[in-house]
């Protein structure tokens, strides 16, 4: 594997992000679809819906990131995640990152400059879950 360790700017990251957004899509309309068989056809109560998006979505991100360090967005960028302490990515990691990353997108992405005045070009999630990105 190679150890060099190439900062991943804002904008691939988001780039890879919308990529997986559109597989996301596709998940959560599977999803949803099965959810809404199960229930006889009657719509779900909102709340459940936003819990089963939630949870699809964490699924998505902790099945991918866990077993092939990185999505398929992620792939076709370039893109990978590993642990900074040189382990395998952990579902705890996967949890934090998952999270931390939900609240930046709230924020519109601002959080994500911070890259540029980190002197390794980590982001929020990148030090708080323990992990980061790297181009490949």
């Amino acid at each position: 594997m190679n150890q060099k360790s190439y900062k991943v700017f804002p904008l691939k990251r988001i780039a890879a992000s919308i990529y997986d957004l559109f597989l996301l899509l596709g998940v959560w309309f599977a999803v949803g679809s099965i959810a809404l068989w199960l229930n006889g056809g009657e719509i779900l109560n909102p709340w459940l819906g936003l819990a089963i998006v939630f949870v699809s979505s964490w699924c998505f991100y902790a099945y991918f990131w866990i077993n092939g360090n990185k999505t398929l967005g992620m792939a076709v960028w370039n893109i990978e995640i590993f642990s900074t302490d040189g382990n395998k990515v952990g579902l705890k990691q996967v949890t934090i990152r998952f999270i931390v990353n939900i609240l930046i997108f709230t924020l519109a992405g601002i959080p994500l400059l911070q890259i540029y005045f980190s002197s390794n070009g980590y982001s929020m999630s990148d030090i708080l879950s323990k992990t980061s990105l790297r181009s490949i």
